[in-house]
């Protein structure tokens, strides 16, 4: 089963949505610039939005709210 994770900074300004498996939410592996720098400057706090999706649920979601959200990077 899939989730939908968002990533904010400590004063809980989202700077990244995504979709996972596992422990995808929490590695800092294979990120990219953009959320490396946010990250180490602004801190990272983890959370699960949605859980228990299909992944075609997770991928439609995880596109709702990047639209909803938007998108810095």
């Amino acid at each position: 089963m899939a989730y939908v994770y968002l990533h904010k900074k400590d004063n809980g300004e989202i700077f990244y949505v995504g979709k996972g498996v596992g422990y995808r939410a929490w590695a800092k592996s294979n990120r990219n610039r953009y959320w490396k720098n946010v990250s180490k400057k602004h801190g990272l706090n983890v959370v699960i939005f949605k859980d228990g999706l299909s992944h075609e649920e997770a991928l439609e979601l995880e596109s709702e709210l990047i639209s909803a959200i938007g998108r810095d990077s």
